[in-house]
């Protein structure tokens, strides 16, 4: 996995931007999903993020109820889990725990190739300047740390479309896994960021 490269869309990274930034004194992860035929042994393309929790991060039956959904919405539309990403309720902690690496090791297990983000959250904020998590790959059975220059995030504009989206409070309109599951009506595709996103792009 030395030489994978990484790139993840503007859609994807606004949503796991803005879920982190509804929920800033909670933990919270969610999944990316990957372009199946753009995903091979040297590229992964993270074409969209599902935010999964903000509450109990590791409840295994209702890890299990959200996967099992979003992996019939995978196969419908040419995508795979191949990244999972999570951050952590203190502000100076973004090292992978207990949590992440055995939900990272479940997506791992269906991809190979999969990545781990960790979000940074003293890296979020307004401004936006640079990416806000650090990337991990598998390396024998170990998820290890990467150069932050190892993710490209798509288009020169998605720093500014997240901060823009982040001034605006968009991290309003988003809706999780927790969000669905409270009430079904809430829909954890997010099709109203969706369309702020292709709006601002």
């Amino acid at each position: 996995m030395a030489d994978l490269h990484v790139k993840v869309d503007v859609k994807a990274y606004v949503k796991l931007a803005l879920h982190a930034a509804k929920y800033p004194h909670s933990a919270v992860n969610g999944v990316l999903l990957a372009d199946k035929k753009k995903l091979n042994a040297k590229n992964v393309y993270f074409a969209d993020c599902v935010p999964l929790f903000h509450q109990c991060l590791g409840l295994a039956p209702m890890l299990e109820i959200a996967l099992l959904r979003i992996d019939e919405y995978c196969n419908m539309n040419g995508l795979v889990i191949a990244g999972y990403y999570q951050a952590n309720e203190r502000v100076d902690d973004n090292r992978p725990n207990g949590v992440a690496t055995k939900i990272a090791d479940k997506v791992h297990t269906n991809c190979n190739g999969a990545c781990l983000f960790m979000m940074d959250n003293s890296r979020l904020s307004m401004d936006c300047e640079e990416p806000v998590f650090d990337l991990y790959t598998s390396v024998n059975n170990e998820w290890k740390k990467k150069a932050r220059d190892s993710v490209e995030l798509e288009g020169d504009s998605c720093l500014a479309v997240t901060s823009s989206l982040l001034r605006s409070k968009a991290y309003l309109s988003l809706q999780d896994f927790d969000c669905h599951l409270d009430d079904i009506t809430q829909d954890w595709l997010n099709p109203e960021v969706n369309k702020m996103v292709a709006s601002s792009v």
